[in-house]
């Protein structure tokens, strides 16, 4: 994998679209420790297993966690659970779905509610690394009261 793929979201977090079996040694050459999944199998044709990439990712000694979500089936938990991932975590991770946009959008959800991230800061991170942060505010606002 060409890691300038992977587009920095904050110190060692790193948010990218869809990894291949291919990619996976240039990520654990970059030092990625952690590959969190944001992504359903099977949302695409063709679309590579999370259970080989998970495989593969841990044969080289990446630990590799599946939080999946679609339009419509984010959560509480899924969002809880992501923070306490990356709540205490300063090795390089890297958090994909098929574009990065739902990773970047977790990341800020679970850094604004659960770690005490400032929203604008966060925002501004999600639109530095090539996603759209618009919509946080108001996710912000339906998890805190959901």
């Amino acid at each position: 994998m060409d890691t300038t793929n992977l587009k920095s979201i904050s110190g060692n977090h790193f948010v990218s679209g869809q990894i291949q079996i291919d990619d996976m040694k240039g990520i654990a050459d970059f030092g990625i420790k952690l590959i969190i999944n944001n992504r359903p199998d099977n949302e695409e044709f063709n679309q590579i297993s999370s259970k080989l990439l998970k495989d593969k990712a841990e044969s080289l000694g990446i630990k590799f966690i599946d939080i999946p979500f679609a339009s419509g089936t984010l959560n509480k938990q899924k969002i809880l659970d992501f923070s306490n991932l990356i709540k205490n975590n300063h090795e390089k991770s890297l958090f994909y779905c098929r574009s990065g946009a739902r990773s970047s959008l977790i990341w800020g959800l679970a850094s604004v509610i659960h770690l005490d991230a400032d929203l604008d800061e966060c925002m501004i991170s999600i639109n530095n690394s090539g996603y759209d942060a618009s919509m946080l505010p108001n996710m912000v606002g339906f998890f805190k009261i959901n």
